[in-house]
Parts: C-alpha cells; structure tokens; sequence
C-alpha cells in the first residue's frame, strides 16, 4: 500500500477560511472490481468491516433509506456525527463522499473521501484519495489532524482489503 499526506492552507488571512489536509493511498485487492466496488458503495455494511481502532463509529443511512447516487448517512465518530451523501456515483469505477463534521451548529471539518477503481489482471487497483477542510479553531489543529487522517485512511484501506480477500469474501 502506498500513501502519500499533504497539507496546505488557503491563501487567506482570514481565520475562517480553511486549511486543506489530503492524504492518498493505493491497494491491490485479490477481487472482481464489482465486489470492490459493491464493499464500498454498502454504508449500511460499513459498521461489518470498518475498523473500530480509528475515528469510526459507525455509519446509517439516512431516513429516505436510498444507497447509490445522491445517498445521505449520518457517520459517528469518536470527535463527534457527520453528515454525508454520495457526491459521486460511476459504476464500478468511481465513489466519492462529501461529509460534514458540525460542532454547535458551525462546521469545523468537511471530508471528501473518493475512490477510485481499475481492473488489474481479475484484482482492482483502489486508489483513494481523502482530502479534509478545517475550519476556524480546527485550523490549528492540522498537524494532528493531517497524522489522524494518515492513520486512519490505512486503517480503512487495510480493513476493505481483508474484508474482501477473508475465505468467503465476507470477513
């Protein structure tokens, strides 16, 4: 797996404004690109196979209940509920997630998960990409963000693969 962590800040003086955290990785899975790409489009499988050993709690649909394209779900976390939907539907190749971490009503972190798919030889190349907005006092805050982000986008990335590669696909 490699992974690569970036931060940057907007060009602003403005302490409203935000600082930008991305963190990227790539992982070959033993798997078809469906399966791979089924895994991760599930929210409602997520609590299945996330790891609880990092920022995740767990992940619900939204009340409308709809998965794929537009989809909302509520993330809990250990720093508090997102709010996402699906921002990026592209069967099998593409998903993309916006989400929005809120604290007394004022957004602190946006996240913009995005995975991207290719066939290699009956495995899938899963190239992802998460970049992370910080926001007010949260912006002080990017070096440990930009170290939790690193972490727990492995995490995610080791967990998808071993979920999928288990005996039965299904560990």
């Amino acid at each position: 797996m490699a992974f690569l962590v970036g931060v940057g800040a907007a060009e602003t003086s403005d302490p409203m404004k935000s600082t930008v955290v991305r963190v990227e990785r790539e992982a070959t899975i033993g798997r078809p690109i469906e399966e791979v790409f089924e895994r991760l489009a599930d929210v409602r499988g997520y609590s299945a196979w996330m790891p609880r050993t990092g920022l995740f709690g767990s992940c619900q649909p939204a009340e409308d209940g709809r998965t794929g394209a537009e989809a909302s779900y509520r993330d809990s976390s250990r720093i508090g509920p997102w709010r996402g939907r699906v921002s990026t539907f592209r069967h099998p190749t593409q998903l993309e997630f916006r989400q929005t971490l809120r604290w007394f009503g004022k957004a602190v972190m946006q996240a913009r998960p995005t995975y991207v798919l290719e066939t290699d030889d009956g495995a899938t190349v899963v190239r992802h990409v998460a970049e992370g907005e910080l926001y007010g006092i949260f912006r002080a805050m990017k070096p440990m963000t930009a170290l939790m982000a690193k972490r727990e986008r492995r995490l995610v990335m080791e967990a998808l693969k071993t979920s999928l590669e288990g005996a039965d696909g299904n560990a």
